[in-house]
Formats: C-alpha cells, structure tokens, sequence
C-alpha cells in the first residue's frame, strides 16, 4: 500500500516566515493593557484595602479572646485606659509574649517602623514595660476607663478601635470597633456624612473625647 509523503513543515518557496509583531499591534496590545489596567486598577486596591480591614478584624477578635483570658486568670477586666488596655495582656501574662502576640496589638494596616514607641525594638519588648506604653506604641485606642468605667463584658460597651491617627493611617474609610460581646462594627465615614454626624469629605472619624461619634468618644489615644 503506498504512503502519502510527510508534508514539509517549511513553509513553501517564495514566502518568508513572519517573525515576531509589528509595531502597530504592539501598539495595539499595549493600549488594551493599558485600557484593563485603567478599569481593574481600582478594584485591585479596593480589594487590598478591604483585606486590610478584614485582618485588622481578625486582630481584634484575638484581643478579646485576650481579655477574656485575662478576665479568667485575675478575676477582673484589664484596668487601665488607652493603649495600655490592651498591652495588660501581655505585660501581665494573660498572653504569652511572642511576637506574634505583640503584633495582634497594632492594626495590621499600619507601618509598625512608623510607630515612634516601637523603633529600634524586637517585638518582644514591645510591652514589656507598661509604664512606658502610650499611644505612641499601637495604631489602636483603648477604652477611657477614668471616664467611661468598665465593670464587665457587654455588646453595648466598646472595647478598642482604630485610633485613626492623621500620620498612621489605619483604614481609608473605615473604623473597626471591638464590642464586648466579642463582635467588630465596621463604622463607615461616607455612611455618617451623609447622615451629617461629620462633615462632608472628612478624611477620618475622630477617636476620642471630642468624636462626632458617640462610640467613639469612649476611647482614648494615651
């Protein structure tokens, strides 16, 4: 039986083999990247941004699992405000000190480089010192227990939030608040200025005394 002969694979006399793009469908491709990234771009940083919020969360839901840690080993809450709030739990031993638990301490959202009480330390001296911590050593507030007494654990009674310093950053639009019954609120800035809590185009709600928000005012930064 006779074979069909194997077809070259060369292309035929005469007809040369295109190599490579031109330089109008270079042009091409790169004005659709450039087109994708002009409508992805934005989504992307969302999304990072939304990650951001959500691991700050996280954080805050292992602080309370601290606290009631705490609450069971001393029979009572943490019992000073601001930052040292939260930093009882490992200067007192309710946490072990590693450096996994100092880190919970802090929004994952900021720099911790950028936080002057921490420079030049190795996570595990962090808190060692509670007479030393101050806002300076976190990017979250603790509850003002001169003025605002905390006796026990309630859903009612907030616990830390995002301090929203001006130089730190925190979230863009968004202030993460631990209740006492363990939940996070989210509050959102564009939800309160069109309600008119805060003014229009504010860039972050106010923590502290002087907060719009009235969950807000029962936090200190010291």
């Amino acid at each position: 039986m006779r074979m069909n002969p194997i077809r070259s694979l060369t292309a035929p006399a005469g007809r040369a083999l295109r190599a490579g793009f031109t330089l109008i469908e270079m042009m091409a491709v790169l004005l659709i990247i450039g087109i994708l990234m002009y409508f992805l771009l934005p989504t992307v940083q969302d999304a990072i941004q939304q990650s951001k919020v959500v691991a700050c969360q996280a954080n805050m839901k292992n602080i309370y699992t601290g606290i009631q840690a705490y609450e069971m080993k001393f029979k009572h809450l943490p019992d000073r405000g601001g930052v040292q709030f939260s930093a009882l739990l490992i200067t007192r031993g309710a946490w072990e000190n590693t450096k996994t638990n100092a880190q919970r301490l802090t929004c994952p959202a900021v720099d911790t480089n950028g936080l002057p009480g921490l420079m030049g330390k190795d996570e595990t001296e962090w808190f060692t010192d509670i007479e030393a911590v101050d806002g300076s050593y976190s990017a979250y507030a603790g509850r003002d227990l001169k003025a605002y007494p905390l006796r026990r654990l309630s859903g009612k009674e907030p616990l830390v939030c995002d301090d929203n310093d001006a130089t730190e950053g925190n979230h863009p639009t968004t202030t993460n608040v631990l209740m006492g019954d363990g939940s996070v609120d989210a509050l959102e800035l564009k939800l309160y200025e069109e309600k008119g809590v805060v003014p229009k185009d504010s860039a972050r709600l106010a923590v502290g005394p002087d907060a719009e928000v009235e969950v807000l005012r029962k936090f200190t930064l010291n």
